[in-house]
């Protein structure tokens, strides 16, 4: 399993609550896109239409495409629940290589406050410093 793709801000806008591995339905030309790295999930979101979850402006190779994601009926009725009540929204995370397949993590998150968002950066901070005194104390 090898990450191809990371949505950066997905982790910083919202908080994550739940998250589910789902299916893509591609063709062979954006498959060879996503391999080559040519995919940007920025300003993707995802919307439940006719009984299925569609990832919305999504940039794969120099077209923007609406991709439908494969999910069971029980995680497809969960995130229907979800999406249904004020507040929720659901968000691709990653994309990502599980063996022949390719992936996608999507998370049903709640939006951050401003000063959720400063904490946020605070706490990556102290870690990114704890990290560093304990592996110059440590060779």
């Amino acid at each position: 399993m090898s990450i191809l793709i990371l949505n950066k801000r997905a982790r910083y806008e919202f908080h994550t609550i739940e998250s589910f591995q789902a299916g893509l339905s591609l063709n062979g030309v954006q498959i060879k896109n996503i391999r080559e790295g040519k995919i940007t999930l920025r300003g993707s979101f995802i919307i439940f239409q006719k009984n299925r979850l569609q990832l919305i402006n999504v940039t794969i190779g120099n077209q923007e495409r609406n991709i439908y994601l494969l999910l069971n009926k029980k995680e497809l009725s969960k995130i229907k629940e979800y999406l249904s009540q004020k507040g929720y929204s659901c968000v691709p995370i990653n994309i990502k290589r599980v063996g022949r397949w390719i992936k996608s993590e999507i998370a049903i998150v709640k939006g951050k406050q401003t000063f959720n968002k400063k904490d946020s950066i605070k706490k990556r901070d102290l870690d990114r410093d704890m990290d560093r005194d304990f592996k110059q104390n440590h060779r």
